[in-house]
């Protein structure tokens, strides 16, 4: 939230109060000097107490957004002293991030995916992250012998003390927390790369974590390690975190610029948080700690940017499956799982405020609970409203589209289709691939009175209607039916409670019985019995899966001649193909296919023609 009145008024007389006099004098004769430019501001701040004040939240007197830390006049860093030389690293090229996180790998694709514009463009090379047993003391000190070296380290963990000493956790050994010091730590980096690239650390501590510690760690890092350390002063948001270092990198490596100012950017990424959240505070919770006078980092003056090479799909050698080309040339029921839902940024998003809030209120979470179980301990411990509301503020900003999902609409006609994504990514791109198909979306009720909701978009309309009572004229032979099974937003924006908890799973559908109007239970019923299903995005492995195939299917096998498209790390087609987990027990033909790939297959059918 933003600074309460009072608070307002004791930062803008600290400001006052700190930038007076002789001070003030000095300020503006350099203000002169630099034409116009910024000028550079460093606390060499001693105290321990006086490092953890928040000096970038004062406020210019008689101003509402004139702080420090997003001004365009004045560029607030924590100096610190060190013989250690610095030099601006001449970059001709992409800038080499290295990420770090050793106990939320989760945290990594959010992280590389609010990087995509920096990456794709060819400013940022992202270099192969270090995480779980790679992230274990020895093999990250090997990992700091060897090339390619980076320019910034980005480090997404827990500091913390030890007898007065800052530490930093590592990936766990042996079931045992594993911490290394931070100046053994500094030591080696600069012992690796003392005289290479790498000119910036940036220390996150992961929501719930303590950052306190890691100013001191900051310090020590700025003094020995790299030229600039930007660390927390208190936890925030983790979709607050990733907004900050969108811009900051997108400023700090832009290739339109000659030079890269760390403190330049670091101002632009707090004047983005205090933009986009309407004046939060959290916009000061970065700081940077900088050694030497100068904060430009990296020299692009002789730079050439190229975005890199795409790495084309080895489907060349590897046509289609005939019987892929051979399923899709029949009417089919698509059955499309959240797997990409699940490992997308967003909801990983989600994971972290959740455990973050749950940590913060001191109740004990253990790692890498299934979401369904860590849904259910914060809706007992915290609230059901609270559940939805945060679900709602990850999911409801999303811009998240799966793969696949318009070549999987573009092969759908009429019938019945199933979906598991909480967001309406199936019904929207079916509307717009077959606009002359009418289109009816079901979804269970979270209200007390059960009763199904349900939607149309007519044949050649744009507009979603909300229907009151079971529609007569619905044809499953004639129109596109999509149960939506976990709820969550339906078209045109329409929230209701999804399926996240165990007792959402448990207790949420009970058979198409319970999902449909009455008069829709057959007609539903018979198209799903008819036509084979195509699985996507499912695993046998994920309890909530096998629970929604039993509730639509009862004991009844599934239709002959389906098919289940499988991630080829999930190692479940000997599962499907025997029937281990199905209704029926009876298995149903299994492929394995990357998303790379299927996309290619897909492709490659219809420029062929077939289907």
């Amino acid at each position: 939230m933003p600074l309460e009145p009072e608070l307002a008024r004791q930062v803008q007389a600290l400001h006052r109060a700190l930038l007076q006099g002789d001070l003030q004098s000095v300020l503006a004769r350099l203000r002169e000097a630099s034409d116009g430019g910024p000028v550079l501001l460093r606390f060499m701040l001693q105290d321990t107490d006086l490092q953890s004040f928040p000096w970038e939240a004062l406020c210019e007197p008689g101003r509402e957004f004139e702080f420090l830390g997003n001004s365009a006049s004045l560029l607030p860093v924590r100096g610190v002293r060190s013989p250690e030389p610095w030099q601006p690293r001449e970059v001709r090229g992409a800038v080499r991030l290295l990420a770090i996180a050793p106990l939320h790998p989760h945290s990594l694709p959010r992280l590389q995916a609010t990087l995509h514009e920096s990456l794709a463009s060819g400013e940022v090379e992202w270099l192969e992250p270090l995480t779980g047993p790679r992230s274990r003391k020895a093999a990250l000190f090997e990992r700091l012998r060897r090339q390619p070296e980076p320019h910034i380290i980005h480090f997404i963990g827990h500091g913390g003390l030890h007898e007065g000493r800052p530490v930093l956790r590592l990936a766990d050994e042996e079931d045992e927390e594993s911490w290394v010091s931070v100046e053994l730590l500094a030591q080696q980096l600069h012992g690796a790369w003392g005289q290479g690239p790498l000119r910036l650390i940036v220390l996150e501590a992961c929501e719930g974590a303590s950052p306190g510690a890691l100013e001191s760690a900051a310090e020590l890092l700025a003094r020995t390690a790299a030229d600039a350390v930007l660390a927390y002063l208190w936890p925030v948001r983790m979709d607050v975190a990733l907004r900050c270092s969108r811009v900051f990198y997108r400023a700090l490596t832009r290739a339109a610029r000659e030079e890269g100012d760390v403190a330049l950017s670091l101002n632009e990424a707090r004047r983005s948080v205090l933009a986009e959240l309407e004046g939060s505070a959290e916009a000061f919770s970065p700081v940077l700690y900088l050694r030497g006078r100068d904060p430009v980092l990296f020299d692009f003056k002789a730079r050439k940017v190229s975005p890199p090479p795409l790495v084309a799909a080895r489907t060349e050698a590897s046509p289609p499956p005939p019987v892929l080309g051979q399923f899709l040339e029949q009417p089919f029921s698509l059955l499309l799982g959240n797997r990409w839902e699940e490992e997308a940024p967003d909801f990983r998003g989600l994971r972290e405020r959740l455990q973050g809030e749950l940590i913060q209120k001191a109740l004990s979470v253990p790692q890498e609970l299934p979401m369904s179980t860590l849904a259910e301990h914060f809706a007992l411990r915290i609230g059901q409203e609270e559940l939805d509301y945060e679900f709602q503020e990850v999911f409801g900003q999303s811009d998240f589209k799966p793969p696949l999902m318009r070549l999987l609409a573009r092969r759908l006609g009429t019938g019945v289709h199933i979906t598991l994504l909480r967001l309406p990514l199936l019904e929207q791109a079916i509307a717009e691939l077959h606009p002359r198909l009418t289109l009816y979306v079901l979804q269970p009720s979270s209200n007390a009175d059960g009763r199904a909701v349900m939607m149309r978009r007519e044949a050649g309309g744009v507009r979603w209607e909300r229907l009151r009572k079971v529609p007569s004229e619905l044809d499953t032979e004639r129109d596109v039916v999509v149960l939506r099974l976990c709820s969550g937003y339906l078209p045109a924006h329409l929230f209701s409670h999804p399926l996240l908890t165990e007792d959402d799973y448990l207790l949420g559908v009970r058979g198409l019985s319970s999902l449909l109007p009455f008069e829709l239970v057959e007609p539903i019923q018979s198209a799903l019995s008819l036509r084979p299903l195509l699985l996507v995005g499912m695993s046998m492995l994920d309890w909530s899966h096998r629970m929604l195939l039993y509730q639509l299917f009862g004991r009844r096998t599934l239709m002959r001649g389906s098919m289940a498209v499988l991630d080829p790390k999930s190692r479940e087609q000997e599962l499907w193909e025997e029937g281990r987990g199905l209704p029926g027990r009876t298995g149903v033909r299994a492929l394995e296919s990357t998303d790379e790939q299927l996309a290619a297959w897909l492709e490659a059918l219809a420029a062929g023609g077939t289907g």
